[in-house]
């Protein structure tokens, strides 16, 4: 009875120092990273020269590095993919930066930055809407330039991804900005800018501010409906130029040289292993001016 009595008292010991263990580490504050102050501004190049690579962190199941700067009126985010796959689906998706300003990974608002291809009845239209009308020649020679461009636009958005603010022309200083470029040596870069006071209009509780605490989420990639019908146009396409190398005989005979049958799912499944979503969420610091 006695020996019955003390292991149970050494069980109850082990389970309460385990579980004190446990709620230790359960407790554990994740990582703050730093901003770095900026007195000049960042230009949004793609490119990485004005940021200190001591100040970068990396993120391993991504292979990716991010940093963070601010000012007084701006926060400046890097992203670099350093291996071309967690890209994912990022072309038709875009690159989402959250914010919580209460601590939670919750996304309450966010910036999607996308680049869009339009016309150029398109970008005279936005060019218009933002600095007014363009005279006829200006039209014209946007016109004859090229047939589409390439815009990179910032939309903010809520945590459902409703537009509550309209992309805008990068250009404007106040506005949202980013590049995106391949850098030898370092890898796909992504810069990107954001107003501090972004926010102000929509919510009291999200006047970013420097000094302050927030959580900030890395968003991009995913199969959504978009994604889904891009990537089937793409593939369609490819699938066009491969047949029509194959010579016009096996053309709508759906199948392929070895015999079996063209899959219609089997390639959706291809696209969606394809276009993985990914979220990363870290907890920032911004710096104050010193």
């Amino acid at each position: 009875m006695r020996r019955k009595m003390i292991m149970r008292t050494l069980l109850m010991t082990f389970l309460v120092v385990t579980f004190s263990l446990s709620s230790v580490a359960g407790a554990k504050k994740a990582e703050v990273i730093q901003s770095s102050w900026m007195t000049t501004p960042i230009e949004i190049d793609g490119l990485s020269k004005e940021w200190n690579q001591d100040t970068w962190s990396y993120e391993k199941k991504v292979e990716s590095n991010y940093a963070f700067a601010n000012s007084e009126n701006f926060l400046y985010v890097l992203y670099v993919f350093k291996n071309p796959r967690f890209l994912s689906s990022i072309r038709h998706t875009g690159f989402t930066v959250w914010f919580n300003a209460e601590g939670k990974k919750e996304k309450a608002y966010g910036v999607k930055f996308i680049e869009k291809e339009i016309t150029a009845d398109e970008l005279i239209a936005r060019m218009e809407k933002e600095q007014g009308p363009l005279q006829d020649f200006q039209k014209g020679q946007i016109k004859q330039q090229s047939p589409t461009y390439f815009v990179y636009t910032g939309e903010v958005i809520d945590g459902k991804g409703n537009v509550l603010t309209e992309a805008s022309l990068e250009g404007k200083k106040e506005m949202p900005a980013f590049r995106s470029k391949p850098v030898k040596g370092i890898g796909i870069i992504h810069e990107f800018r954001i107003p501090l006071s972004i926010f102000e209009k929509i919510s009291a509780d999200y006047v970013l501010e420097p000094g302050q605490d927030i959580k900030i989420c890395f968003d991009w990639g995913g199969f959504t409906k978009d994604v889904q019908d891009a990537m089937a146009k793409d593939q369609a396409e490819m699938n066009i130029a491969s047949r029509t190398r194959e010579g016009a005989a096996e053309m709508g005979t759906g199948e392929r040289r070895d015999g079996t049958s063209r899959d219609r799912f089997s390639s959706m499944a291809q696209l969606r292993n394809r276009a993985k979503r990914y979220q990363i969420w870290v907890d920032v610091k911004l710096a104050d001016k010193e």
